[in-house]
């Protein structure tokens, strides 16, 4: 990662030349070239000469905010009229998306270094099979049958009930719940509940990311499945038999009761709720707060109480 020596060697290194940074930005254009070694990331307002930081304004907006910036070197737009040197001192890499761009530097070059070890008070079961290249935090539970591949990060007090499958580089922060028994209740004659056997278990496919203290709901036979890519914010609540499908972004807050369907690239803004049994179409942005009761097509946006389509 590292192109200088250090004396903590390599693994602690975070110093990374100019040439390496080109090369890997492989950017449009670069305004004020400099031989500026990088230290680290931060944004404008308090970046340093050694620090990488990155500008999505445009226009004279641009300028002034990365004018007024101390960083070395400033990933910003091809809005390259306006990025004269004499206006600006900075070295600019001008790209197509500044903000990706710096998030791909910052995880390949500034990302943390986490050591993979299972914590002495984590519980496995001896029927779980974990590959050598997890961490396991402090306080976790792995249950019978669970299988957890490579590159997987479980943080500290998470549950991870029986059977369940954690695909590669998953990550689940600190008391996040995969696999408990949901809300299958029956009212029986007298008035009473008797709870309904609840025997599937959960599937988080690769890259996968589910926040802190989240809960998913295992299935009532079969599995409820979060698809490769897709992100679960913090505080959620996917019931059983859920089908997320992948790269789908489920914010903060979300309530998505027991056998929806979300398609593929959807958006489920904060504190919105699908109804159970609905299916809702790839592509679909739900607003704040929405609560969804009949299915939604593909590639729309719908909001309110009931949600509706914005074009209606």
């Amino acid at each position: 990662m590292c192109d200088l020596s250090c004396e903590k060697g390599e693994e602690h290194c975070r110093v990374v030349k100019y040439q390496t940074l080109r090369q890997f930005l492989n950017p449009i254009r670069i305004v004020n070239p400099s031989d500026v070694n990088i230290l680290g990331i931060a944004p404008l307002e308090a970046a340093d000469s050694q620090h990488l930081s990155f500008c999505t304004d445009i226009g004279q907006s641009a300028v002034r905010r990365i004018s007024e910036s101390q960083a070395g070197i400033v990933l910003c737009r091809n809005d390259i009229e306006l990025l004269s040197p004499k206006q600006l001192r900075q070295c600019l890499f001008t790209v197509e998306n500044p903000r990706l761009s710096f998030i791909r530097c910052a995880n390949r070059f500034f990302g943390s270094q986490l050591q993979k070890s299972i914590h002495p008070s984590a519980i496995v079961e001896k029927s779980a099979i974990l590959s050598p290249d997890v961490h396991i935090g402090p306080n976790v539970y792995i249950g019978h049958g669970v299988h957890i591949e490579e590159g997987v990060i479980v943080e500290n007090r998470v549950h991870i009930g029986a059977g369940s499958k954690i695909g590669r580089r998953a990550y689940l922060q600190t008391g996040a719940v995969i696999g408990c028994e949901g809300q299958g209740f029956e009212r029986a004659e007298d008035g009473s509940f008797e709870k309904f056997p609840q025997s599937g278990w959960v599937i988080l496919e690769e890259d996968v990311e589910v926040g802190a203290n989240s809960c998913i709901v295992k299935g009532t036979f079969g599995p409820t499945r979060i698809g490769k890519g897709s992100k679960i914010g913090h505080l959620c609540d996917i019931g059983h038999n859920t089908q997320i499908g992948k790269h789908v972004f489920v914010s903060a807050g979300v309530v998505v009761c027991g056998s929806a369907i979300i398609g593929d690239y959807s958006w489920l803004a904060p504190h919105c709720c699908v109804r159970n049994k609905v299916n809702v179409g790839s592509k679909v942005t739900i607003g704040i707060g929405s609560v969804v009761i009949h299915d939604v097509p593909d590639g729309i946006t719908v909001v309110g109480v009931p949600a509706r389509n914005m074009g209606s």
